[in-house]
């Protein structure tokens, strides 16, 4: 036996010792078929995945692949496969690494890469002989899977596969497999998807209801762990599923199982295991396809006559498909057949194709006539199937509605006040039938005959069941970021005689105080270039012969920071319009025509108008208006726009319409303001002077920052009596 190594980047020479140290565990296996022969086999990793050190072998033609200081963490360590290249996978941990053995047809050789928290493992067929090597001295090792697998049908091809975690006990990082719950998810022919549910149908038989995108399985009395909780997202598989989510509900197990597009389903018993089938539906016109896309599968058989009778062909052919073949008296004629090998239903279809024939069948009896005789037999039966309908007895029959108004029947069947429909051509009733709303018990009447009394309990079957409910959450994130910073001076002198002023201060009505009583008034030429509200002010005086000088230097500096969150939330049914508002009303000054003013309001809301709609696939359409209107001073407004309140409106408001997945959240707007200013004053020409003219200067730096963003969520509520978390 010839044993062949891989080798690995010199690079990783030593970084790998400390990166398996801190290597996780392998939480899931997904296999996959690519171009050229080539496989792919996906090893995802909880946290820090780590590069494999792997040797192959011949014969029998194995991968084996160990990861040093690495958990095992799958429900299912053995996979069998019905392909070309690979056969089976079989995972095992010992002596503190794990083993992921690749069971192949054929010698193959791989490459390893690391892609986020997985590893991708490439397989693909040998290179010629003069590149192998021989590795005899890595034997291989002895692998002990960790628990039995349970029983999984082998796949009739290789497919894509990904396999749930399950919870692992703290001691010896082994399943608790007798009280384990999984969900396993396999892509199977045809692109059906299959859901495998573990450990749970041997408890409790599951309660299915199945909704237009949904289906739903709860295990009544069998709680389910906390860490067993977990939703996967299989929407890449292409398959009719897009999610799968494993929950407890009270003291019950749910199962719910998202849909796309028209699905149908199957379900299938394993021991303790409920495998489930979804597979797409697709509706076929029968009548349209009725001559151009038959199937024949009847026994096979050969005829080979010349100039026979029709009516001893048919014998035949009743003879050999053990039917009761009965011919019309018109069935004459005679015909050459050389056929070999067909089913007798096709030999039996040529027969009538040739000598215009058709048939009736009607459980093991096939009655055979001319087309044009079968065809008045047909009319004569609706001919007189119409005059019972129009002299016959009339049925009445009470349905009383749960989940839609009565009223809303009075629009679908175009009823007058008699109760007659206007529009007898377009409408589901009969010419002699009629129909009576009761509002007060909900109730609908119907008069009308047996063929129609059917319909009408199709359709009150189709139409009057309970809507889904959408929760529809709209947050308003507003953030501000201001930055202001004012430098001023202000400059004067004074004379006087012989009063004392050293000590005195500058005041705000251009007088200086002295240490007594007596105040002195600056006269001018005086430099007023301070701030406004300072937050701190320097001065100083200096006293000479004749009079004071003096020097005030005044500042301001402001920095601030806000974030507004406003988080409406609706909850209406599917195509039901719903609004919630909040606020208050804003009062203001408006002129009459005579010249005298009166006051008005205006309101201020913050409000949530929302009109869902959802799709078969799972997501929801929206047509929605967010509204958020707050007052502000009117000093912020430009001084160019003529104001006649104090108080004006800032108003905010997003109107769109949107597609979002059930759950997701979506930016559907955002505003971005940034205003930023540099004043200056000067007095002209000391201003001018380098270093002495900043005595003479007002700055006023101002920054502001302002961010507007509107978020939307919208989630479907499963039933009424669920519990709503926010």
């Amino acid at each position: 036996m010839k044993i062949k190594t891989i080798s690995i980047l010199s690079t990783l020479g030593l970084g790998l010792l400390s990166q398996s140290l801190l290597a996780g565990n392998i939480t899931a296996i997904k296999v996959g078929a690519l171009q050229k022969q080539q496989r792919l086999i996906k090893l995802e990793f909880d946290k820090d995945p780590a590069l494999p050190r792997g040797f192959t072998t011949e014969n029998p033609a194995r991968i084996a692949l160990d990861f040093a200081s690495t958990g095992l963490a799958v429900p299912q360590n053995l996979l069998k496969f019905n392909d070309s290249v690979l056969q089976q996978i079989e995972a095992g941990q010992n002596s503190g690494r794990t083993r992921v053995m690749l069971s192949l047809a054929k010698a193959s050789q791989y490459n390893a890469t690391i892609k986020g928290n997985e590893v991708w493992v490439y397989v693909q067929e040998s290179l010629p002989a003069k590149n192998k090597v021989n590795s005899k001295q890595t034997p291989p090792i002895n692998t002990k899977p960790v628990l039995n697998a349970p029983s999984y049908p082998v796949s009739s091809n290789i497919t894509e596969q990904v396999v749930s975690r399950q919870s692992v006990s703290a001691d010896n990082n082994t399943y608790n497999v007798a009280g384990s719950v999984n969900v396993d998810f396999q892509k199977g022919k045809n692109g059906n998807g299959v859901v495998s549910i573990i450990g749970l149908n041997g408890k409790a038989e599951p309660v299915i209801k199945r909704n237009l995108s949904s289906l739903t399985l709860t295990y009544k009395n069998v709680p389910l762990l906390t860490e067993q909780q977990r939703n996967f997202d299989v929407t890449d598989f292409s398959t009719p599923v897009r999610t799968i989510r494993l929950r407890r509900i009270g003291n019950d197990t749910e199962v719910n199982i998202q849909m796309q597009g028209s699905w149908e389903y199957n379900q299938i018993k394993s021991g303790s295991n409920l495998i489930i089938e979804v597979s797409r539906q697709f509706e076929l016109d029968s009548e349209g396809l009725k001559n151009t896309n038959k199937s024949f599968k009847g026994k096979r058989v050969s005829l080979d006559f010349q100039d026979i009778d029709v009516r001893t062909i048919l014998q035949i052919l009743a003879k050999e498909s053990g039917m009761n073949i009965v011919a019309s008296d018109s069935v004459q004629g005679k015909m050459t057949i050389s056929l070999k090998d067909v089913p007798w239903d096709q030999a039996l279809n040529l027969v009538m194709e040739s000598r215009n024939l058709d048939m009736r069948h009607n459980g093991n009896v096939i009655n055979v006539a001319p087309r044009d005789e079968l065809l008045s037999r047909d009319t004569a039966t609706l001919e007189q199937q119409k005059k019972i309908d129009d002299l016959g007895p009339l049925l009445s029959q009470t349905f009383q509605l749960k989940y839609r108004s009565v009223e809303d029947f009075r629009k679908i069947l175009n009823l007058s006040e008699d109760g007659k429909s206007s529009d007898p051509e377009h409408s589901i009733l009969s010419p002699r039938g009629s129909a009576l709303l009761d509002p007060a018990t909900n109730t609908l009447i119907i008069t009308d005959i047996t063929s129609i009394i059917k319909k009408f309990e199709k359709l009150v079957a189709q139409v009057d069941v309970p809507s889904q409910q959408v929760l529809i959450e709209a947050r308003i994130v507003e953030t501000t970021d201001s930055f202001a910073r004012e430098l001023g001076t202000r400059f004067g002198y004074l004379r006087h005689t012989g009063k004392n002023i050293i000590g005195g201060h500058y005041a705000s009505d251009n007088t200086l105080k002295t240490d007594g009583q007596n105040t002195v008034k600056f006269d001018s030429p005086n430099v007023n270039l301070g701030v406004t509200n300072p937050t701190s002010v320097v001065s100083w005086v200096h006293s000479f012969a004749s009079g004071a000088l003096l020097l005030e230097l005044s500042a301001s500096q402001s920095e601030g920071k806000t974030k507004i969150i406003s988080s409406p939330r609706v909850l209406t049914q599917d195509r039901k319009e719903a609004k919630i508002e909040s606020g208050y009303e804003v009062p203001y000054q408006e002129s009459t025509s005579s010249g005298a003013t009166s006051i008005s309001f205006k309101d201020a809301i913050l409000g949530l108008k929302v009109t869902p709609q959802i799709t078969p696939d799972g997501n929801i359409i929206m047509t929605l208006k967010v509204q958020n209107d707050k007052p502000i001073s009117c000093s912020n407004v430009a001084p160019d726009v003529p104001v006649t309140s104090d108080i004006c409106m800032q108003k905010r408001t997003v109107d769109t319409q949107t597609m979002i997945e059930n759950g997701g959240t979506l930016i559907i707007g955002g505003i971005y303001n940034e205003n930023n200013g540099n004043t200056t004053n000067k007095v002209p020409l000391l201003g001018d002077i380098p270093g002495v003219g900043n005595l003479f200067k007002y700055r006023k730096n101002t920054q502001q920052r302002n961010e507007v963003l509107v978020f939307i969520t919208p989630r479907i509520v499963e039933s009424t009596n669920t519990p709503l978390k926010y």
